[in-house]
């Protein structure tokens, strides 16, 4: 009798870890899918995002040509701007602004997925 209750024990035990694991696979399976399609969004707006700025950097340095009757200072001037922004972005690496920043914004996208899951 106490042999097959410990036998039915044992399979009931398997059974468990089992579902939990299948569980635990789903559940991953799940983060990366929804990791996965937050990256290729991303990268579209990204990449929308870029065209957009080409052609309005183009649109400023024509237009600048124009207003200053020469045919390169309107793309001097942009790329003037654009170097800059680069400094600008250096300058924010290398005092840790940036980074403090993306770990904020990372940890805060974590913990929002987390506490929507528990829900």
């Amino acid at each position: 009798m106490d042999i097959l209750k410990i036998s039915k024990l044992k399979e009931t035990f398997t059974e468990y870890i089992r579902v939990k694991f299948e569980l635990f696979k789903l559940d991953l399976a799940e983060q990366l899918s929804n990791v996965l399609a937050q990256m290729i969004a991303y990268v579209v707006i990204l990449l929308i995002s870029g065209l957009m700025i080409t052609f309005l950097s183009i649109a400023l340095a024509n237009f600048l040509n124009s207003f200053f009757k020469g045919e390169s200072v309107g793309y001097l001037i942009v790329a003037g701007l654009y170097l800059l922004l680069l400094l600008l972005v250096f300058y924010s690496l290398k005092s840790g602004k940036l980074k403090t920043f993306f770990e904020k914004k990372l940890m805060e996208n974590i913990s929002s997925e987390t506490s929507e899951k528990d829900e």
